[in-house]
């Protein structure tokens, strides 16, 4: 071998030698993504803002949010076409077993922790129909004309279940009186109530919601309460909790609390993230809890010493680790 190829052959042995000793951890990026909610909702909001932030503080992480719904997203995590989501705790427990809305089981569904926000099931009505009860809603006189959400997003699965088991009445059932179901998303919900589209409204989401809001404007709403017995059906048979929505929320729409079903909000991921990136998106979020109402009002809830606890499924070992070297869990 000549003087000339030793050379060349030392120098790639040397720069190879460099890359094998450099720390793989500083090169590579992790790429995810995260299921969310409806485009213009609180979820997707959230989503965002969180994603962003945690870019932010570790730019080797990367996170690109996209649309879901509380009942889409458990298949879509569990099937790894995201890595991770948002979750509702009933839907969550519900995809681990295989029972409805699911029919097969997601097991490798696990969690970061929760309670990021709480998710209240908003009932509206538009002023003008002088509708003041769900009741009245199911029982107008006139067709029904109502937005739900797009299929599998969980305000759409509450009002199919709710009228379903409680009201004893269907989607058929409302077409046939020549009444429509619109399955849009929640912008174009607001807009169709704005124009007179639609009469009413389900939407799962977290209040204040900038979208009920800016409905409001251009039409005057009503959200509706729940009798409390449709409440404890709700969660007797889909996990629902029972909360209320303060009028401090929606002033000038609400003139009292308003009681309703309630679901908190989880972090869900696949079980295959590495524990060191899962590590990380925990310390990040956890400690950067102030900055959340920022993001969305309904985040002041969140309390980092508590998100492990009451899980609808197995804590990722990696935000295990989080709570443990906090002693939030022992």
């Amino acid at each position: 071998m000549n003087k000339k190829k030793v050379i060349l052959t030392t120098m790639a042995i040397f720069v190879i030698g460099l890359i094998a000793a450099a720390p793989s951890d500083a090169s590579e990026k992790v790429r995810l993504t995260w299921t969310s909610g409806g485009t213009g909702g609180g979820w997707f909001v959230m989503a965002a803002g969180m994603a962003k932030i945690i870019e932010e503080k570790a730019p080797h992480i990367q996170i690109t949010v996209v649309p879901g719904g509380g009942t889409t997203n458990q298949p879509v995590v569990g099937t790894k076409k995201a890595e991770m989501g948002w979750a509702l705790p009933p839907f969550l427990v519900a995809a681990r077993k295989g029972m409805d809305p699911y029919t097969e089981k997601f097991e490798d569904l696990m969690v970061i922790g929760g309670s990021f926000s709480d998710n209240f099931l908003h009932v509206l009505a538009a002023e003008d129909t002088g509708v003041t009860t769900i009741r009245g809603m199911i029982e107008y006189p006139k067709p029904i004309r109502v937005g739900t959400g797009k299929v599998g997003v969980s305000g759409e699965f509450t009002f199919r279940k709710m009228i379903e088991d409680y009201y004893r009445t269907n989607y058929d059932e409302i077409k046939k009186k020549g009444g429509k179901i619109f399955q849009t998303g929640y912008t174009e919900i607001a807009t169709n109530l704005k124009d007179r589209h639609i009469d009413f409204a389900c939407l799962n989401i977290a209040p204040p919601a900038a979208i009920v809001q800016e409905a409001a404007l251009g039409r005057k709403l009503r959200i509706l309460p729940w009798p409390e017995d449709l409440m404890k059906l709700m969660q007797k048979n889909y996990g629902f909790g029972i909360g209320v929505i303060k009028k401090e929320m929606y002033s000038g729409i609400l003139a009292e609390d308003v009681p309703t079903a309630v679901m908190g909000t989880v972090i869900m991921v696949h079980k295959s993230i590495e524990p060191k990136v899962v590590y990380e998106i925990t310390k990040i979020v956890c400690e950067i809890k102030d900055r959340l109402p920022s993001i969305h009002k309904s985040m002041e809830v969140f309390d980092p010493a508590t998100a492990w606890k009451d899980m609808p499924g197995p804590l990722h070992p990696g935000a295990m680790q989080y709570y443990k070297e906090k002693g939030y869990m022992k």
